[in-house]
């Protein structure tokens, strides 16, 4: 298990690096930063079956509407 936690951290990793050749950290970090938020949120409901309520749903909605406003008007 270590092994394969050492290569997923590995992937990420090559990511994030690939990510900041094409976006400005000022912009990469707080995306990814809340995209791990979401991911982690939308795995554990969908995979692991946990419940959410109305406000959980609500935050994640927001969290998203906070990087749609990070890239407004940036393409």
């Amino acid at each position: 298990m270590v092994w394969i936690g050492g290569v997923f951290y590995g992937a990420a990793f090559v990511g994030y690096i690939y990510t900041l050749r094409l976006v400005p950290l000022s912009l990469a970090q707080p995306v990814i930063t809340a995209g791990v938020s979401v991911l982690t949120a939308l795995v554990a409901v969908y995979v692991l079956r946990e419940q959410m309520g109305f406000m959980n749903w609500a935050g994640l909605a927001f969290i998203c509407a906070g990087m749609l406003l990070l890239f407004w008007g940036r393409t």
